[in-house]
């Protein structure tokens, strides 16, 4: 009963501040425009959780957490420093319960949102970048970056597991070569044919402060990949991509990508390589479209080494977009399909002390995401997940998100 008392203070809570907003938005006077036209860009988003596991094994309690995001954008140009320059700067705060430690046997988190960062052992993290862009077709950024922001941006699926998808093998689909968080530098050509981006950064998760302290002390990573935007169906948009990583660290530290809940063993039989690569297809294709509004499908299936890499294949496939009902195109809704197939090495590494419960893992998400106002967002979600511990039963997971925005 405190657990649904608990639910309901929370939603209430979220919609009291947003009518609140929305009530005194025409009164006052737009100080966030104001501070946009001199240079200075402020965000601010809430957003509660209410999930639990409804069938499988592990607990079954409703969880109830949520996370502050708070963003700033400087534009160096509007500040009366030089045109191009760009400062983005991210804090998040994670707060609460969330499903991803409910023994369910997944060895992915179900909730990336406030899987980020607290997998990486905190509940609050900065993401600092700068960026200088020349001609509006070549641009430069490095600092430590946030990858969830990245995948937030894709079309189709993005959200960074607010708005749309909230499983990471979809909201962010993980690689095992890319940490969450990432201390490095990008740079981007963008044409009319091809969109090209060159990485390099340090393999380890920079949510470790040593990170920071000694950047490139083990190794370093390079990542190159191309998109090629396309059209289909009478000129609906889309893109094909292609991803290539390499790394010189050597071996992999199981703490540079916590997205993935593996036991302790697992450290000593993952092999000591120095190098491993990764290489990755992607599409998206539109297949209604008007006005910048419109849903398709998408997909993505990726290969490594598997040694020292855990993750030795993916796959994911789906469709989703824009709601195509009448009145309500700013909805969002999706269905989607993952596959994660662990190392061939770890699996038989396991095995050989003693671990047989190990596979690949697998599922399907659902979500219908409703716009109730402009500053207020409700999202539904279901996640059907074949857990990679073949010792538990397939899980079912349902929830709610309630995103305000300020």
């Amino acid at each position: 009963m405190r657990l649904k008392y608990k639910a309901l203070a929370a939603v209430t809570g979220v919609l009291a501040l947003v009518l609140t907003n929305q009530a005194h938005a025409d009164e006052a006077p737009d100080l966030k425009r104001d501070l946009a036209d001199a240079g200075i860009d402020l965000g601010l988003s809430l957003t509660e959780f209410v999930q639990s596991a409804v069938a499988g094994d592990g607990g079954s309690d409703w969880k109830i957490g949520g996370k502050i995001d708070a963003t700033l954008g400087l534009d160096g140009n509007r500040l009366g420093l030089w045109p191009g320059l760009t400062v983005s700067i991210h804090q998040e705060w994670v707060h609460g319960d969330d499903v991803n430690d409910q023994g369910d046997g997944s060895l992915l988190p179900v909730n990336v949102a406030m899987g980020f960062p607290r997998l990486g052992g905190a509940d609050a993290e900065t993401a600092v970048v700068l960026t200088q862009t020349f001609d509006d077709q070549v641009s430069v950024s490095l600092g430590k970056f946030n990858m969830l922001d990245a995948a937030a941006r894709t079309p189709l699926i993005g959200g960074g597991g607010i708005s749309t998808f909230s499983h990471v093998g979809l909201a962010a689909p993980i690689s095992g070569v890319t940490p969450p968080y990432l201390l490095g530098a990008m740079g981007t050509v963008r044409t009319d044919a091809l969109i090209t981006t060159v990485m390099i950064y340090d393999p380890r998760n920079a949510q470790d402060s040593k990170v920071l302290e000694a950047p490139f002390e083990d190794g370093v990573t390079v990542s190159l990949s191309a998109t090629k935007p396309v059209t289909f169906l009478g000129g609906k948009p889309g893109f094909q991509g292609l991803r290539a990583v390499y790394s010189s660290q050597r071996g992999l530290d199981l703490n540079d990508i916590p997205q993935l809940a593996l036991p302790p063993e697992a450290e000593a039989v993952i092999g000591e390589k120095s190098g491993y690569w990764y290489l990755a297809y992607s599409f998206q294709q539109y297949l209604s479209y008007n006005a910048g509004k419109g849903w398709g499908v998408y997909g993505q299936a990726a290969i490594s080494d598997g040694n020292p890499n855990t993750i030795e294949s993916s796959l994911l496939a789906g469709v989703g977009g824009d709601s195509p009902l009448a009145n309500r195109t700013d909805d969002r809704w999706g269905l989607g399909y993952f596959r994660y197939n662990l190392s061939s090495r770890l699996l038989d590494g396991l095995q050989a002390v003693g671990i047989n419960n190990l596979r690949h893992e697998q599922g399907l998400e659902a979500f219908y995401s409703l716009a109730v106002l402009e500053t207020l967002r409700l999202t539904a979600s279901l996640n059907y997940i074949a857990p990679g511990n073949s010792d538990r039963d397939d899980a079912l997971f349902t929830g709610l998100r309630f995103q305000a925005r300020f």
